[in-house]
């Protein structure tokens, strides 16, 4: 069976590309200093929406959006997000949120990010306070 070059050498480079790529992260702390300072903030929850959605007291609900992870590629185009200087997706410990950010990045969203640690981190310091 002859390979596709072309084919493979797409995939190398896409690799080499993604390897090379930083995580789009935010640490819990800087993440609770920008809900404090009432920063233009939107959260996309990408958690099922029987386990759905964040609260925090310092962030109104309509700035809160749940995008179950399985549907992130075909439902994140359908919300208006233009409004927002930064995106932060969210799961409950942060896998699923990582890799969100990172999708939206390759579709064109450069002001996304991910929580590291998720809603179980944040609420963590939270508590610490």
């Amino acid at each position: 069976m002859l390979e596709d070059n072309s084919s493979n050498s797409f995939i190398y480079e896409l690799n080499n590309k993604v390897q090379s790529m930083p995580w789009p992260v935010i640490m819990p702390i800087s993440f609770a200093k920008l809900l404090k300072e009432k920063k233009n903030i939107a959260i996309i929850d990408v958690r099922e929406e029987t386990d759905c959605c964040f609260e925090d007291r310092l962030l109104s609900s309509k700035d809160i959006y749940n995008v179950p992870f399985n549907s992130i590629v075909n439902k994140i185009g359908d919300l208006d997000l233009s409004s927002y200087d930064m995106l932060i997706t969210i799961c409950f410990a942060g896998p699923k949120g990582a890799v969100a950010a990172s999708i939206m990045r390759w579709m064109g969203y450069d002001n996304v990010f991910f929580l590291k640690g998720g809603v179980e981190e944040y609420v963590q310091l939270e508590n610490s306070y």
